[in-house]
Order: structure tokens, then sequence, then C-alpha cells
């Protein structure tokens, strides 16, 4: 039932794409970037890959989709306020992506009524890319009805 007030449905999705390259020059030229940015655990994630800067730039592409799946920007809350965590274990599962908010993510997180995560990233030598979808309970009875004008 999308567009009912209090139904389950999309609350925002947004997409992100990085330029590796550039990146890693921001990365080399600015240090203390990667410890502003990114938590403990994504830069010793990202530490046991043979290039850290494509998956620190995927990581970097999910905080910014985050961002734009709860229609916010650039400076509504910290980027170290989104961390990309991996699933342990065995399986098909394991080592998939997913997100764990704090502080004012977290809490516009609340204020959008998003009660869950989807997550995708995906690099190349040359670029990062990360989808977010948050899902949530619709609190405006027009949001997500495709049928609207």
């Amino acid at each position: 039932m999308i567009g009912v007030s209090g139904s389950t449905g999309l609350v925002g999705v947004g997409v992100d794409a990085v330029d590796v390259g550039r990146f890693r020059a921001v990365l080399h030229r600015r240090p203390g970037l990667a410890h502003r940015v990114f938590t403990d655990a994504e830069r010793a994630d990202a530490a046991r890959a043979k290039d850290p800067a494509e998956r620190l730039a995927a990581r970097f592409a999910a905080k910014e989709a985050t961002m734009k799946a709860l229609g916010s920007g650039i400076g509504s809350f910290a980027l170290r306020d989104v961390e990309v965590v991996r699933a342990g274990g065995p399986g098909a599962t394991a080592g998939a992506p997913s997100l764990r908010l704090a502080a004012g993510a977290a809490e516009l997180a609340r204020d959008r009524h998003v009660t869950r995560w989807h997550v995708s990233m995906t690099h190349t030598a040359q670029v990062a890319v990360a989808l977010v979808v948050a899902e949530g309970t619709a609190t405006d009875p027009g949001a997500g009805n495709a049928d609207t004008p």
C-alpha cells in the first residue's frame, strides 16, 4: 500500500560514484583525511586490500549515497557517522556490506523513520560506485506514490 500514512516502503535511494585515482591523490595530499572520514574498522578492512584506496573510495561513495537516500547533503552529519561494515561468518552473505549509523546520521534516519538499509558497492581501478536504499515507515501520505503528479 504505497502512499498510505504509516505504511512500510521506500524512504529514499542514493547513488554515488568516486574517481579512484583522484581519491587516492587526495588521501596522499591530506593523510589525516582518512582518520576524519573513516572509522578504525573501515581503515583496517581497507588496509587488507592490495589497493586500499579502491575500498576507501567505495566506502566514501556509500557514505555520500546514504546522505542522498536520507534526502540531505554534505554537512548534514559527519561522514564518520556512517560506517560500512562487512558481514562475518561463512556462507553466501559473508563479506556483504551493511551500514551502521551513529550520532547525527542515526538521528536523521530516525527522523525519516528509516528501519532498514540496503547497500551495494563495487569498484574497479578507476571508479567506485555505491547504491543505498533506505526503507521504513512512510509518514507523508504522498510519499513513494508513483501516481502522484
